[in-house]
């Protein structure tokens, strides 16, 4: 468990390849959780973001080849329609894609995130696979994806 850390909990740069990042809870972060500056070939897998000042996980433009799978993106929802955190702390930060390409995003939940479960920033992204991805009260700018997939993904409240 990565918590309440000041700067980016985990940032991956200068020609990293082949790591995995698995099985970690990255909670309240103020400043973000991964930051993939630099990096290919690597997958993120089976973490739990929640409550994210900012960027839970963030893909550069020096960076792809990346797979995204089984995360949990998440704000303080603790059911019966309440939040753990008062309404004044709702931040809960998603996943930014920023000139980026071949990148692989499936089977992952969102929920509570504002202000987006997926941010496309800068240069374009492209070749991206957005599919079988669960977004629960939240929106994203999955659709601006260039030469991508999006589809089969579940939206609702």
């Amino acid at each position: 468990m990565i918590e309440e850390c000041k700067g980016i909990a985990i940032v991956l740069d200068r020609d990293c390849y082949g790591i995995a990042l698995s099985a970690n809870v990255i909670a309240h972060e103020q400043t973000g959780g991964i930051a993939l500056l630099d990096a290919h070939g690597c997958a993120v897998s089976a973490n739990t973001f929640t409550i994210m000042g900012k960027d839970a996980l963030r893909i550069g433009p020096k960076s792809g080849r990346i797979t995204v799978t089984g995360n949990n993106f998440c704000d303080s929802y603790i059911g019966a329609d309440q939040l753990k955190r008062t309404q004044n702390d709702r931040r809960a930060g998603g996943m930014v894609l920023n000139g980026t390409s071949g990148i692989a995003v499936t089977g992952n939940l969102f929920s509570g995130l504002r202000p987006k479960a997926v941010a496309v920033e800068g240069r374009a992204s492209k070749n991206v696979l957005f599919t079988d991805n669960v977004l629960v009260d939240t929106a994203g700018d999955q659709n601006k994806l260039e030469a991508s997939v999006v589809k089969d993904n579940l939206e609702g409240k």
